[in-house]
């Protein structure tokens, strides 16, 4: 497990707001093999999908 500390942009899908965070995360290897994935937040307490494409998480609020 590898821990990262990423600032990405969090899209919220029911109030389609969005804002920009610097969050630690939690990668496993098979995290490192998939473009969309969910990773684990630290200050979140859980997991979160995650979009390595445009470095973005997707929250359902």
């Amino acid at each position: 497990m590898k821990a990262r500390t990423i600032t990405a942009t969090f899209k919220y899908c029911n109030s389609g707001t969005q804002e920009v965070k610097t969050v630690n995360c939690l990668f496993t290897d098979r995290n490192e093999k998939y473009e969309l994935t969910k990773v684990y937040i630290v200050e979140f307490g859980h997991e979160v999908l995650f979009s390595k494409d445009d470095n973005t998480f997707l929250v359902n609020d």
